[in-house]
């Protein structure tokens, strides 16, 4: 996904992937059929705050995702802990002493679980 894309664009995909309708999200995050519809149209560029956090919180995405600010959909208050590593592993991730860009491409193979059974 590019950088670019516009958050019309952003909010339709995170919608459409989640299978729902335009009428079926508003009623979960109480929106105006009539509002999103002209969002996602791009009638609507400057979505108000209010939407936008309900949109974020719904689909557990960051603002900045959504604004087009960033392509990592994750909100980045993560508790670390929840990521499972170890304190050596983190302390190696975060004082910038690893190839992030590597690890991350081994993580996202295909093949990464599988590997890891054997």
């Amino acid at each position: 996904m590019e950088i670019n894309i516009t958050i019309n664009e952003r909010i339709t995909d995170l919608r459409t992937m989640s299978g729902l309708s335009q009428k079926e999200l508003c009623k979960k995050i109480d929106v105006p059929t009539s509002t999103l519809s002209r969002i996602e149209r791009g009638e609507i560029t400057n979505v108000s705050n209010d939407i936008l956090i309900k949109l974020a919180n719904f689909y557990n995405v960051s603002t900045d995702y959504l604004l087009g600010l960033t392509n990592v959909k994750f909100k980045k208050n993560v508790e670390l802990s929840e990521l499972g590593l170890s304190n050596k592993a983190l302390y190696t991730l975060l004082s910038g002493n690893a190839n992030v860009s590597l690890l991350s491409r081994i993580i996202e193979h295909p093949r990464f679980v599988t590997l890891l059974d054997t």
